[in-house]
């Protein structure tokens, strides 16, 4: 490049960037909308059957501590903020109501062995959650479990949240059935929230937890947990934050999609932005469905009247 022609690289390297791009227009074809599908709860086996853990609070806030949460918030995390265009990702706070919604889904959903820690650091909770979660395998546990365990405690994502090849932000710990966040984003809260629900449904979790490892299986498991934060804020009526959640979510989809191509900002900026414009068109298109059904006078049904009676709105 230093010799100021214009070099598209090596064979090789069109290769992959053609394979980018047709995955960006197929992306970028889905721009139609169409209205979630009915929100489905877990079924009663899986939730009658849960590691009863210690008596604690479900949600955990960590302490406020000023100079960790603001050289994360504005400096740390900035890159990521700016990729995912969302100033609440990774901003360390969680609105009264965002708890409350958060709390609700975890109950309707029968989340009870589910631990949310938000903005909190705790090894020592931490592991002592590890050595009780039975449901997972002490093999796994004790080995790929202990090691996230370690990685955990001497790299806490409260100040390296969002830092490439370091912090890992907010997620799903299997291995202690912890949701782990540091944003405010509700959407997100919901996504990570997602993720717990399908660890629920597993029956072999530690296995499952490992096949994360497999290429593609981490791109189903993020669709899976992003359509049932779509789909529950639909059951719930919050139409603000579901036109919200395809914003959000389907740009943050779009960097596990990157992650597949290598590469460094020329890869992942295309594939994100054609996310960014994949999102903001299914928002519009599922905000004028929702337009139509509100104005819709002739008697109809709409969709909202087919959902589940548990699906009422959260104050």
């Amino acid at each position: 490049m230093s010799s100021g022609t214009c070099d598209f690289g090596t064979g090789q390297e069109n290769g992959r960037f053609g394979v980018v791009l047709v995955l960006a227009l197929v992306m970028g074809s889905t721009g139609c909308a169409t209205s979630p599908e009915i929100y489905s709860l877990p079924d009663g086996y899986y939730r009658e059957n849960q590691i009863d853990f210690e008596d604690e609070p479900q949600i955990e806030r960590g302490r406020p501590f000023l100079p960790f949460d603001a050289l994360n918030h504005y400096i740390l995390s900035l890159p990521s903020k700016l990729i995912l265009w969302n100033w609440q990702l990774l901003d360390h706070k969680l609105p009264e109501r965002n708890e409350k919604v958060l709390g609700h889904y975890l109950k309707l959903n029968g989340l009870e062995s589910v631990k949310v820690r938000h903005n909190q650091w705790d090894p020592i909770g931490q592991f002592r959650r590890l050595t009780k979660n039975s449901e997972v395998g002490a093999l796994y546990r004790y080995t790929f479990g202990l090691l996230n365990w370690i990685r955990y405690t001497l790299i806490p994502d409260r100040i390296f949240a969002g830092v490439p090849l370091i912090g890992v932000g907010d997620h799903f710990d299997p291995f202690t059935n912890t949701i782990n966040v540091y944003s405010g984003d509700l959407t997100i809260l919901l996504h990570e929230g997602g993720h717990a629900k399908d660890y629920l449904q597993r029956d072999a979790k530690g296995t499952m937890a490992m096949m994360r490892l497999l290429p593609g299986i981490d791109l189903v498991e993020e669709a899976s947990a992003t359509a049932d934060a779509i789909q529950y804020l639909q059951c719930i009526r919050d139409r603000e934050n579901e036109l919200r959640a395809y914003r959000t979510l389907i740009p943050a989809y779009s960097t596990y999609i990157a992650g597949y191509f290598g590469g460094g900002l020329e890869v992942t900026l295309p594939v994100v932005l054609v996310g960014h414009i994949t999102g903001r068109a299914q928002a519009s298109a599922r905000e004028a469905a929702m337009a139509a059904d509100y104005l819709r006078d002739d008697g109809e049904f709409t969709r909202e009247d087919f959902l589940p009676d548990f699906c009422t709105p959260v104050d």
